[in-house]
């Protein structure tokens, strides 16, 4: 129970490591109208009580101070708050990441909605202009309209904690903050920090195929994606002027390792490494992931110790191929992570298949 809700076990298994229950994430066709319905129908009962109405007062006021830059308003909020957000790629170990900060903090994940604390909100785009299934809207308007409306929440969630190790601690994953990096940074400002997950785009990829229920039956990327992640992998080749027809004549690693390539890049180029000391990029190893985690656990003096990662190793003979393929990739990339002074562990997430 969080406040006055309680959320039921389809929204509190976003922190499970062991399953591969796949969340769909998408919105359309013939349940468009249904979904949309659905979402005004809740709207308007949360606005219709004093809480609701209150808390959407206060993320129009948060939206107007953002757009205005509110020189207060940002020294307030990042004076009282530390806010560490995951800045995970899909499969990457976000989810556990988070899910730990939270019990370091003395926290139950489950006490947290996914539409909070999970990776799909606030839905940044790196298009300036898209549709999102509801309505068209500029990139500007859609990024700072929805972390307004995520600070009121982030407020409410945590309106009773007191600070730890000196301030008032969020966690958040937050897969889609490459795409305004330089954003989060200003707006959060200098006490946040972010923890950047590597793995191998190979497992990565296998990971997805078993979340996704398999790999389709031709071996190439399906046309209409199954999941939020196959989504994002066709949005990520439309933004390069390749649609989904021709995405589907792909074998699924080709299709996917784009992806993978663009994340990275973006997450190195638009803002979030340069000049940054407080990043903290962690290769996908039991061993990198549990020592940075059971360090925060201390930190804020949880007395607890750290859950063990689960990682599922399932390279094949079959796959010696999209290694290959994808080796001059991480190479590339390596180099483009030195020209921001920030070090790509390569050579650990090779090691670690």
């Amino acid at each position: 129970m969080t406040g006055n809700q309680v959320f039921d076990a389809e929204d509190r298994d976003w922190g499970d490591q062991i399953t591969e229950k796949m969340e769909s994430g998408l919105r359309g066709g013939d349940d468009l109208h249904s979904f949309v319905a659905k979402a005004q129908a809740a709207s308007d009962r949360a606005f219709a009580t004093p809480v609701g109405k209150a808390l959407t007062a206060k993320a129009y006021n948060v939206f107007a101070a953002l757009l205005a830059g509110n020189r207060n308003f940002l020294s307030e909020l990042q004076s009282k708050n530390r806010f560490i957000f995951v800045v995970s790629a899909p499969r990457h170990g976000g989810s556990y990441l988070t899910k730990e900060l939270l019990r370091a903090l003395g926290k139950n994940h489950t006490h947290y909605p996914s539409y909070f604390i999970h990776d799909g909100f606030p839905d940044i785009r790196y298009d300036w202009i898209s549709h999102d299934g509801m309505e068209v809207l500029p990139m500007t308007r859609r990024t700072i309209q929805q972390c307004a409306e995520w600070i009121v929440m982030a407020d409410w969630f945590f309106r009773e904690d007191f600070p730890m190790s000196g301030l008032r601690t969020i966690p958040k994953k937050a897969t889609k903050a490459i795409y305004e990096a330089r954003f989060f940074r200003d707006v959060f400002g200098l006490h946040a920090e972010y923890v950047v997950p590597v793995r191998h785009p190979v497992a990565a990829c296998i990971s997805l195929i078993d979340k996704a229920g398999g790999l389709p039956p031709n071996g190439n990327f399906p046309e209409q994606p199954r999941s939020a992640i196959e989504r994002w992998v066709l949005d990520a080749w439309a933004s390069d002027g390749v649609g989904s027809k021709a995405v589907a004549t792909m074998p699924y690693f080709t299709a996917y390792l784009h992806y993978w390539n663009r994340y990275f890049q973006l997450l190195a180029t638009n803002g979030l490494l340069r000049n940054n000391p407080k990043v903290t990029v962690l290769p996908y190893t039991a061993d990198a992931f549990e020592t940075y985690l059971q360090k925060q656990h201390q930190r804020f003096q949880s007395g607890k110790t750290v859950e063990p990662m689960h990682i599922k190793k399932k390279i094949e003979p079959t796959h010696l191929s999209w290694l290959r393929q994808s080796q001059p990739i991480l190479e590339d990339m390596e180099q483009l992570w030195a020209s921001f002074g920030t070090r790509f562990p390569l050579l650990e997430i090779s090691g670690a298949l």
